[in-house]
């Protein structure tokens, strides 16, 4: 009988580690809340959780709690600055229009020529040099 309380002790401990794992790897605070619950109904009665252990799972909780909301926040602060660097350079290609630039091809070779129209493409913003877009950063000289 000593050999099932021993080992129902190490196996709450083992499972306190499992649960950190699992937590930091995939699940959310949801999940982590259900499986605490669970560890807590199933407990040996002979051997309850030891508040230090129930103390460093709440710590636990608590810190991926905190690490969400600073993703999200992290998240948030991306979506803002990418935003905001779009419309910079924008501004930047709108005021190239009808400006003569000196803008390098793809083949090396200098085109020179008047700003028509700029626009977003594949993620990029380009110049329309006559009959031809390039990329904003492929302006070379602007006069």
């Amino acid at each position: 009988m000593t050999s099932n309380i021993s080992s129902t002790g190490s196996s709450t401990t083992t499972t306190g580690n499992a649960l950190t794992n699992a937590v930091n790897q995939t699940l959310g605070k949801d999940d982590f809340l259900k499986l605490l619950t669970t560890e807590l109904k199933n407990q040996d009665p002979m051997q309850p959780l030891d508040n230090k252990d129930f103390i460093a799972q709440m710590a636990q909780f608590s810190s991926l709690e905190q690490m969400n909301n600073v993703a999200t926040a992290v998240n948030d602060l991306k979506t803002s600055l990418t935003a905001q660097s779009q419309q910079t350079l924008l501004a930047q290609g709108a005021a190239l229009i009808g400006r003569q630039v000196t803008v390098t091809a793809a083949d090396g070779s200098n085109v020179v020529g008047t700003v028509a129209s700029v626009k977003w493409a594949n993620g990029l913003l380009e110049v329309q040099v006559g009959t031809q877009s390039f990329d904003l950063d492929k302006v070379t000289e602007i006069s």
